[in-house]
């Protein structure tokens, strides 16, 4: 598994009196992947064979997510997220936030439905 540092876009919309974030846009070679992610959010990115997997990693709100794809597809085939810093420890440990990314995805790969 390599970890890669893709170009990532924000894409919004405009209404009457607000702008709404429509979704984040990662770009690896030529290939355009959706996914989610907020204000706050660490993003590690990997790629093995013809999967990438995005973790995305907020410590200010407790949660943990990994997406994978299958290139060239730019929505994720399967996905996780962790809501609780609970839950977190429950599939990481207790000192999850010292684990490598590289070693997180790895584990939480075992978890994708």
């Amino acid at each position: 598994m390599t970890a890669i540092t893709p170009s990532i876009k924000l894409f919004t919309s405009q209404g009457d009196d607000s702008i709404t974030i429509n979704n984040l846009i990662l770009e690896y070679r030529g290939n355009n992947y959706q996914f989610h992610g907020g204000s706050n959010d660490i993003i590690h990115v990997f790629t093995e064979s013809m999967a990438l997997y995005v973790l995305t990693i907020n410590r200010s709100n407790g949660t943990v997510g990994l997406s994978s794809y299958m290139s060239p597809q730019s929505d994720p085939i399967n996905g996780i997220y962790l809501h609780t810093p609970g839950q977190i420890r429950e599939r990481l440990g207790d000192k999850w936030d010292q684990i490598p990314a590289r070693d997180v995805v790895e584990t939480l790969i075992n978890y994708l439905m």
